[in-house]
C-alpha cells in the first residue's frame, strides 16, 4: 500500500533541540532579542511549536470556501443626470467582475431616480450597498424604495443580498452629532430593522465601522474592543423595543481596515469572529450568527508615490482576505489626493482579481488555519481585545467610555 503520510519518514525533532540551535546560532545574543511586539502588550516569541496551540474548540472562520465579493463604491450626487452617470458606472464595473456595488447616497432620491441608478443591474446576482448621508439618516426610506424596485422587476426581495450602511454610534464618536437624535436614530434602526426581517432577510442594516479608529492610528486590539462594545450597544439599546437579539444580530455589518502589519491584520478578523460568537453568546443566541464582515485596504498606509500605494493594497488586500472578509474594496491608489482615475479603480479592482483567479485565495476555507504563529497571534489578540472591551463595559458601554 503507497504511504499517504509524507513525514512518517522523518523523527520529530523536540523543542529543546530547536531552541539549542537557535542558542547557538544567535552567537551569545539572548532569545529574548528576537521578540516581537506587534500590538500594545502584545508580545510575539520567534518561533511557535505545535504545543503552543491553545485549541479553542471552534474555528475562527464559518464559511465553506473562503470566497468574498469584489465591492467597488460608487459616489451619487444629486438628481437624475447624477443617478444615470452612476447606473452608466455601476453596469462598467460590473462587466469588470465587481460583484458587489456601493452607492453612496449623499443627496435626497425620489423613487424614478432610485430606479434609473438601478437600471439593468440584477439584484439577484449582485450585492446592492446604500451609504451616505441619505441612506443614514433615512434607511428605511432607501430600503423601501428599492423594495419598490424589485417588486417592479419582479424580483423576489428575500434572495437578495447587501444592506444600507448606518452606524449612529461610530457617526456621534467621530463628529459629536447625532443624524437627528439619539432616540430617533434608533427608532429609525428599529424600523428598518423590522422590513428587513419581513422584506430583506439578507440586508444588514447596521454597519459598525472602526476606519475612522484606524485612520487615526488606533492598534488592533483597540479597534476590536471597539467594534464589540459598538455591536454591544446595538444590542441593548435596540432590544428594549420589540426586537429581539436573534432579530437584531443577522442585519450588522462589521467594516474594518488593514494596515501594512500583515500577519496582525490577518488575525484581527479571525480575533473578531470568535469574540463576536462571545458577545453573542451573552445575550443567550443560542445558534450565533457568523459576524459578515467588509475588510478594506487602509487610507492612512498610503503615501504621495502611487506605486507604493498599489503594492501596499496589495499585501493589505491578502490579509482581510486570509482573515476571512465576505466583502472587500481595495482602495485605489490616489484616494488620498482626491477623486480617483479610472486607471487607478482598475488597478484596485484587478489587484482582487489576481488574488482570487490566479492566486485562488477563495478555494480553501480559514486558508491560515494551523499555523502554530497565527493560530496562537489570533489568541492572543482576541484575549488582548476582549480586555480592552471588557473596561469599555464596565464603565457603561462604548459612548460612555468616549466621554459621551
Amino acid at each position: 500500500m503507497k504511504n499517504t503520510d509524507l513525514f512518517s519518514e522523518f523523527q520529530p525533532i523536540p523543542t529543546e533541540d530547536w531552541l539549542a540551535k537557535i542558542e547557538q546560532d544567535l552567537k551569545g545574543k539572548p532569545l529574548e532579542s528576537l521578540e516581537w511586539e506587534v500590538d500594545e502588550g502584545l508580545t510575539i516569541q520567534p518561533f511557535y511549536r505545535k504545543e503552543d496551540i491553545v485549541h479553542h474548540g471552534e474555528t475562527a472562520i464559518y464559511k465553506t470556501d473562503n470566497d468574498w465579493r469584489i465591492q467597488e463604491e460608487i459616489e451619487v450626487s444629486d438628481g437624475v443626470t447624477a443617478a444615470k452617470k452612476a447606473n452608466k458606472q455601476a453596469l462598467n464595473i460590473l462587466m469588470q467582475g465587481v460583484n458587489s456595488v456601493n452607492f453612496t447616497l449623499d443627496n435626497i432620491m425620489s423613487d424614478k431616480d432610485f430606479a434609473t441608478m438601478l437600471k439593468g443591474i440584477q439584484p439577484h446576482i449582485v450585492s446592492l450597498y446604500f451609504g451616505g448621508l441619505f441612506t443614514e439618516s433615512e434607511p428605511g426610506t432607501v430600503m423601501s424604495a428599492l423594495t419598490k424596485f424589485l417588486k417592479n422587476q419582479k424580483i423576489n426581495s428575500k434572495k437578495i443580498y447587501g444592506g444600507v450602511l448606518v452606524d449612529p454610534v461610530g457617526f456621534f464618536i467621530e463628529t459629536g452629532e447625532y443624524y437627528e437624535t439619539y432616540d430617533t436614530d434608533m427608532m429609525e434602526l428599529e424600523g428598518a430593522l423590522f422590513l428587513a426581517n419581513d422584506k430583506l432577510p439578507n440586508f444588514t442594516v447596521i454597519n459598525v465601522d472602526t476606519t475612522s479608529f484606524h485612520n487615526q492610528g488606533s492598534q488592533a486590539a483597540q479597534e476590536l474592543a471597539v467594534a464589540l462594545s459598538t455591536g454591544s450597544e446595538y444590542l441593548t439599546r435596540l432590544t428594549e423595543f420589540e426586537l429581539t437579539p436573534s432579530q437584531v444580530v443577522p442585519h450588522i455589518q462589521f467594516t474594518f481596515c488593514a494596515a501594512s502589519s500583515y500577519f496582525v491584520e490577518i488575525t484581527k478578523l479571525r480575533a473578531f469572529r470568535l469574540l463576536w460568537k462571545t458577545v453573542q453568546k451573552a445575550y443567550d443566541i443560542t445558534d450565533p450568527t457568523p459576524a459578515r464582515i467588509h475588510g478594506k485596504t487602509s487610507l492612512r498606509t498610503q503615501t504621495e508615490d502611487e506605486n507604493t500605494n498599489m503594492i501596499r493594497a496589495t499585501t493589505e488586500a491578502m490579509s482581510v482576505i486570509l482573515g476571512g472578509a465576505d466583502y472587500v474594496t481595495v482602495q485605489p491608489a490616489d484616494s488620498v489626493f482626491g477623486e480617483a482615475t479610472d486607471f487607478t479603480r482598475r488597478v484596485a479592482r484587478n489587484v482582487q482579481h489576481i488574488l482570487k483567479h490566479e492566486s485562488y485565495l477563495d478555494r480553501v476555507a480559514d486558508p491560515a488555519a494551523g499555523s502554530y504563529y497565527i493560530e496562537t497571534l489570533t489568541r492572543k489578540l482576541a484575549e488582548k481585545a476582549w480586555q480592552k472591551f471588557q473596561k469599555i463595559e464596565k464603565v457603561g458601554g462604548i459612548l460612555k467610555f468616549m466621554g459621551v
